[in-house]
């Protein structure tokens, strides 16, 4: 269950080695590896914050599909409307 956070925080130490290699450049190819760097850890971050959520929450965090329920991708099924 929790293998794809493990996944995502991976990704996020992934982006941090590319922030690290792109520090040794320099010119643009340093930019576009510190601006690629950081969008893979904000993302991976942004990501794995869903993950907690929708696990302490047991709600699906993408309003996806239609019908009035949410489509999780991280199960492929889809859930009905909470109550409001």
């Amino acid at each position: 269950m929790l293998h794809g956070s493990g996944l995502l925080l991976l990704s996020s130490v992934a982006g941090y080695w590319v922030l690290e290699r792109a520090s040794s450049h320099k010119g643009q190819l340093k930019s576009v590896g510190q601006l690629i760097g950081w969008v893979v850890i904000v993302t991976s971050l942004v990501g794995l914050t869903c993950r907690i959520w929708s696990l302490a929450t047991g709600k699906a965090f993408c309003p996806i599909g239609g019908k009035g329920g949410y489509f999780c991708p991280l199960t492929g099924k889809s859930m009905p409307e909470s109550p409001k």
